[in-house]
């Protein structure tokens, strides 16, 4: 495991068992029925974060965080509906920290991008990123056990973790979303992007902590739209291709300042 320098007034747990988690941000098990479409799948979860803050203004100050979210899940949508193959095989569930309920929350639960419609989202509240990032794992889990059942191949599932502020969870449960993160991304459960919003050194540091896969990547706010149509075209790319393939993403200059990242899925 990569060591990941903590954030002030978080201590590294020294027990390996996890602090127990609300049982409220654990999803209900359920049986899905795939009906005739029994294609590889492609499973990503978005963790938004819709906190107070998301209302702050950007570029020129005509448009606030949340509006060009929506407009960047608005041009994702758009995007996934062009191809064919992308349409049937990615599979998106969407989970909310902060928002109108202030929690951590199953927005949309894991649905074939053909059937996927875009949300508009509202701001409000605390960013208990550490719960949305638990919550964002057992969905993983308990779609890949419904995904082994029904004999349907996946390519190691993607967490989008999207913020702009740091984590108001407890400690307990932040170092719990840490040490699961860690854990999955070691055992080849998922692949974990953290994407920082208009973030400070602090944030970023905090985002850090997530992956020892990936590096936060900065996201300036107005670049919303680019960010959503280079991840539709990523999940298409990756929906075309074989489990254990590796597979060359394109650039994310457009919205970033990395060039390229690359995946091994399984």
């Amino acid at each position: 495991m990569v060591a990941h320098n903590p954030i002030p007034n978080f201590q590294t747990a020294t027990d390996s068992t996890p602090p127990s988690i609300p049982q409220a941000i654990t999803p209900q098990f359920r049986e899905i029925d795939y009906g005739n479409n029994v294609a590889q799948r492609t499973l990503c979860v978005l963790v938004l974060d819709l906190s107070g803050s998301m209302a702050i203004r950007s570029g020129n100050g005509d448009k606030r965080r949340i509006d060009m979210l929506n407009e960047g899940i608005e041009a994702f949508y758009h995007d996934l509906m062009k191809d064919e193959t992308a349409r049937n095989r990615v599979r998106l569930a969407i989970v909310i920290v902060g928002g109108v309920n202030d929690t951590a929350e199953l927005m949309m639960d894991w649905t074939d991008a053909i059937d996927f419609f875009p949300i508009k989202f509202r701001e409000n509240g605390m960013t208990p990123l550490g719960q949305g990032m638990l919550l964002a794992l057992n969905l993983i889990e308990q779609e890949r056990i419904n995904l082994r059942d029904n004999g349907i191949n996946y390519t190691r599932p993607w967490v989008i973790a999207m913020t702009d502020g740091l984590p108001t969870d407890s400690q307990d449960v932040w170092q719990a979303a840490i040490n699961q993160c860690h854990q999955a991304e070691q055992n080849n459960q998922c692949i974990i992007y953290p994407i920082a919003i208009d973030a400070g050194v602090q944030e970023v540091k905090m985002l850090k902590q997530l992956s020892i896969l990936t590096p936060p990547v900065h996201l300036n706010s107005v670049k919303f739209v680019e960010f959503f149509v280079w991840l539709s075209a990523s999940l298409k790319t990756v929906s075309q291709s074989a489990p254990g393939e590796t597979v060359q993403l394109g650039s994310i200059s457009p919205w970033a300042t990395i060039q390229s990242l690359s995946l091994i899925h399984i």
